[in-house]
């Protein structure tokens, strides 16, 4: 058969089997894309996107299709969106990202052709992408090509695709026999397990309250449809208002969909179905848990892409919701999702369900180019279990660094590493996994029993910046690639010398769920600041979403806080905070005087850039920090029993009430006997200036006479603590 031949022959089976396929196209640039044209010219798409910006794409097809070229960072824009045919160009930069993202918006019976170069070379290829994670000092082409060498093993070795090589060697997958089942039902479902989740949905919104509902998926199989398909069900049956929300407004396009569809006659508009004066609306998080708009349900979609923190505030405030998120996404947040959130659920709403799909309704089962894209990017990489540790002899547990080299070329500890490090943190992309394996700068250290991985990180080698550069990242001219953590140190508290000191930035840390609070954590820490120090590093330090568990474990592995971020992270909806240890004399001396600023800046910022941080924070915050200029006068302690005894304002006494309250808090044997109500109100009022009235909606008070009652208790509990 001719190559056109055997091109007409794979998209015949493709179509026949609902199924998609992947034609790999490896050679020189200009040998791709005719090889490229040639094939369209067989397929003839309806609609076509070629990601990597060619400049003659549009020429190329001229007569045969009209394609849509996008660069890979656009990708974003075309999820929810569906194509007949995709060209993905691997010779401006290999985007792992796009093709996770974009390999989803291809359709059943659709052909994705990667263009590479040569198999042989590819790995030696200066990827321009790997400028994305290139830090100073080094040049994008000095990044090793080690994610490459795997992408061309993994392209070698599988069935799952077709492969022409301009060498001449060719390779066509082997056609597949399925026997499609259509499924039909009268609300238009497109499986029966769809059909299921819409029937769960609508007993959220009729049912019990407080019973959510947890609907997980792999990409493809209709969760998001099912959404919209119950949704116009209950606004059709009267529901006044379902309020739909998500990371972004666009990741709702397929909800509102299949919602206007069953809705004939209704009114649409950006984010809203209206019909007959009943609403399907779309609202964003953070304004829901601002604003509390009311519903009938709330449908959270890509749930595992929104902040835990504003999740458990939304389960809080709606009685009839239901959770909805992509398991193994190209974002391969849902697992972390799933193991995280489980437990909010548990303790708020302890009846609630989870419902999981696993039939795929946008392309038959067991699709080639889904389970090559699942293995290229690692979406399903998974960790070891406990199950599979139950004759570890824990006295083997084992502390090492892994050689990169060898990791790439192991498949099973990579997946064991990179399946640890998804469900362990909030947001993984494919991109981390090339980070993983390229990064100039990056150290992988693990915690290892039986062969198995318990633990591990990933370290940065940060500082060392050259002096010509130090003054301009002091004064915020200048700001080189990476090397997060001393630049911080050096603009935000104008620590100049810390740029030139070397130090160990933890950029990732996992412990297996199973074997979590054990105090294995804490002994990778240890284990890994011992190899820092004997590598000649002055510190050890990490950047992460500030929460009362985790400054709690960094101060059990000795690290302390030496700053917060004055604005909420996008990804965890916290404040970051970095923490610090010394491991050279010029590292102890950069972390005093790191601590010594904090704590003259953090008083300062709470009534202002911090005020909406949680109390709780603040408090643990306050424990590590030098107060000692805040020490209490006769006439402060004169002023203090007067307004707790007396009948004295509250803003006569503020400045004696502030110091105490400062170190008070700052006291670890007094927390101890402090309730959460009084260091809401001391925090709340005393040290972030809040208003009466806003302390009043705060704790759910009567009125500003019972908020300053409140206050003169825990004030004068406060005394009770320092004269014990």
């Amino acid at each position: 058969m001719t190559i056109e031949q055997e091109i007409c022959k794979l998209q015949a089976n493709a179509l026949a089997c609902r199924q998609r396929r992947l034609l790999v196209i490896s050679g020189s640039n200009n040998w791709c894309c005719e090889q490229a044209q040639k094939t369209l010219a067989v397929l003839v798409p309806d609609t076509l996107l070629w990601v990597g910006g060619h400049n003659n794409a549009v020429d190329l097809f001229e007569g045969i299709c009209h394609p849509k070229v996008i660069a890979s960072s656009e990708a974003k824009q075309w999820l929810g969106k569906e194509i007949d045919c995709l060209v993905i160009d691997a010779w401006p930069g290999f985007c792992v990202d796009a093709f996770g993202i974009l390999s989803g918006t291809l359709k059943a019976g659709g052909v994705l052709l990667l263009l590479t170069p040569s198999l042989k070379h590819w790995e030696k290829y200066h990827d321009p992408e790997h400028k994305r994670i290139t830090v100073y000092p080094n040049k994008f082409e000095d990044i090793t090509g080690r994610y490459l060498r795997r992408m061309v093993r993994l392209i070698s070795d599988s069935t799952d695709l077709s492969l022409l090589e301009e060498t001449g060697q060719q390779r066509f997958q082997k056609s597949c026999d399925i026997h499609l089942k259509i499924y039909s039902d009268q609300i238009g479902c497109f499986s029966e397990e769809q059909f299921q989740s819409v029937q769960a949905i609508l007993r959220v919104a009729k049912g019990h309250r407080k019973r959510p509902l947890v609907v997980t998926a792999n990409r493809g199989c209709g969760k998001s449809a099912a959404l919209g398909i119950a949704a116009a069900l209950l606004i059709a049956e009267g529901a006044a208002r379902i309020i739909v929300t998500a990371p972004s407004m666009a990741a709702t396009d397929i909800i509102f969909r299949h919602a206007a569809e069953r809705l004939e006659g209704s009114y649409i508009s950006k984010g809203v179905i209206d019909y007959q004066g009943r609403q399907l609306i779309f609202k964003a998080p953070d304004e829901l848990v601002e604003t509390h708009k009311a519903g009938d349900l709330l449908l959270v979609d890509e749930a595992a892409a929104i902040p835990a923190s504003l999740l458990k505030k939304l389960l809080i405030s709606y009685s009839r919701i239901v959770f909805s998120t992509t398991i193994h996404g190209y974002e391969g947040s849902g697992r972390s999702f799933s193991i995280r959130f489980s437990k909010t659920l548990d303790d708020l709403t302890p009846q609630w369900k989870k419902l999981h799909i696993y039939e795929p309704v946008r392309w038959s089962r067991n699709d080639p180019l889904e389970r090559f894209s699942f293995i290229a990017l690692m979406l399903s990489a998974s960790s070891v279990t406990a199950k599979d540790l139950q004759k570890a002899n824990w006295e083997n547990v084992h502390f090492e660094e892994i050689d990169r080299d060898e990791l790439v070329d192991n498949e099973l500890l990579l997946a064991e590493l990179f399946g640890l490090l998804v469900i362990a943190h909030y947001k993984t992309s494919p991109l981390d996994l090339r980070h993983l394996l390229d990064g100039a700068n990056i150290s992988i250290y693990v915690l290892r029993v039986e062969g198995h991985i318990l633990a591990a990180a990933l370290v940065a080698c940060e500082g060392q910046v050259e002096s010509g550069l130090v003054e301009d990242i002091w004064l915020g001219k200048r700001r080189v690639r990476g090397h997060v953590l001393p630049q911080l140190l050096s603009n935000h508290l104008g620590i100049v010398r810390a740029v030139t000191l070397t130090g160990g930035r933890v950029i990732r840390i996992a412990v297996l769920p199973e074997f979590q609070r054990r105090g294995l954590g804490t002994r990778l820490v240890n284990a890994i600041r011992n190899t820092l120090h004997k590598k000649g590093y002055d510190y050890i330090g990490s950047l992460f979403g500030g929460t009362s568990e985790l400054l709690d474990f960094w101060r059990r592995a000795g690290l302390v806080p030496v700053r917060t971020g004055v604005t909420r992270e996008v990804s965890s909806g916290a404040y970051s905070v970095a923490v610090l240890q010394g491991l050279s004399s010029q590292g102890v001396s950069l972390l005093n005087e790191a601590r010594r600023r904090f704590s003259q800046q953090f008083v300062y910022l709470l009534p202002d850039a911090l005020n909406y941080l949680n109390a709780d924070i603040v408090v643990s915050l306050l424990r590590d920090l030098p107060l000692e200029c805040y020490s209490l006068t006769t006439d402060d302690w004169s002023d203090v029993e007067s307004f707790t005894e007396g009948g004295r304002l509250y803003e006569s006494c503020i400045v004696s009430i502030k110091k105490l309250t400062i170190v008070s808090l700052s006291k670890r044997s007094y927390l101890c006997n402090l309730a959460a109500w009084q260091a809401a109100v001391l925090v709340g009022k005393v040290l972030q200036h809040q208003s009466w009235a806003k302390m009043t909606e705060r704790l759910k008070l009567s009125g500003k006479k019972q908020a300053m009652s409140q206050l003169r208790s825990a004030v004068r509990h406060l005394c009770s603590l320092y004269y014990k």
